[in-house]
């Protein structure tokens, strides 16, 4: 049985399999009221892990051939022991993701013009086909009377994966995948037996660049937004690589790593808890700016001192 989205009366619809869902039902349902995302997202933990997989087995096979993994039985006995570490991490991945999903869902309200321009950005570079995407037009956009809930979910799950894949292919293009700022993405990639016993042989894993430029645009979209890189991008001479390593350095010696997770495990409110990260990142991004700029920066670790205060109390 086939129904508009308008019609559906749930709540929350997760899609558990492919196009349970068109995309034209999905923006019926929010427009509706309804909260959901993509299927595409609501199923990237399976693509996830399988990308571990076979990554890791990579890894794994590469050790077997020179010796260090003493053969096959060794070999499968390391994957079978992972399993709770990979699972770990592919969660984390995709909470992330459904994070910056709603973040930037604040963010569109704020700033709606700017998310509509990124829309007609990337159609009009040809990253995004309106059509196949069923992507509404600048003017209904314009004309939305939810605009003050922000861009549809739906939309920003489509943006953002477009936003990664144009990234990612972008920064593999440039020398940050080979720099001191992307080897915690190598690291952090793998679960923690292959850190502790095999970390040294990490760059000389066939898709090492590849490894550190998806995890570097994972981490700064999720938490910087979809729109933060064309920003960055305006401030830096030498494109991508420079924006992504001004943030990434600025993030870290904030301590911005820690302050998020204190704030996600706070127990506050979900509203609470996106308010606070939104300042770190803002604060975090004025910074960024500055470095690209040659200025000082705007005061991040102050602003973040100020957000851990307020945890404090």
């Amino acid at each position: 049985m086939r129904v508009n989205g308008r019609e559906v009366r749930a709540r929350v619809i997760g899609e558990g399999g492919n196009l349970g869902l068109t995309q034209k039902g999905r923006l019926e349902y929010w427009a509706a009221g309804g909260r959901l995302n993509t299927d595409a997202v609501d199923n990237s933990g399976g693509v996830d892990t399988s990308d571990h997989e076979v990554n890791i087995k990579i890894l794994l096979d590469m050790l077997v051939k020179k010796g260090v993994v003493k053969g096959r039985e060794e070999r499968n006995r390391i994957l079978a022991e992972m399993t709770d570490d990979v699972a770990a991490l592919v969660l984390a991945d995709n909470a992330g993701q459904a994070l910056a999903l709603s973040l930037d869902g604040h963010r569109s309200a704020r700033r709606y013009e700017e998310f509509v321009a990124l829309v007609d950005d990337m159609a009009g570079a040809g990253l995004l086909n309106r059509a196949d995407e069923s992507v509404p037009s600048r003017e209904e956009l314009l004309g939305s009377p939810q605009r003050d809930r922000g861009l549809p979910r739906p939309l920003l799950c489509v943006l953002l994966g477009y936003s990664k894949m144009s990234a990612f292919q972008l920064l593999l293009e440039t020398d940050f995948p080979d720099g001191a700022a992307g080897r915690p993405f190598l690291d952090g990639y793998f679960p923690r037996l292959l850190r502790e016993r095999f970390a040294e042989h990490f760059q000389d894993h066939v898709l090492r660049r590849e490894i550190v430029a998806t995890g570097a645009v994972n981490y700064l979209v999720n938490r910087g937004g979809i729109t933060l890189l064309p920003r960055l991008e305006q401030g830096a001479k030498n494109g991508i690589g420079e924006a992504v390593t001004a943030w990434i350095e600025v993030d870290r010696q904030a301590e911005a790593p820690a302050l998020r997770e204190a704030v996600l495990a706070s127990g506050r409110a979900a509203g609470e808890e996106q308010a606070a990260l939104l300042e770190i990142e803002d604060a975090l991004e004025a910074d960024a700016q500055a470095r690209l700029e040659g200025r000082k920066g705007a005061g991040a670790e102050k602003a973040l001192r100020e957000v851990r205060r307020r945890l404090e109390r």
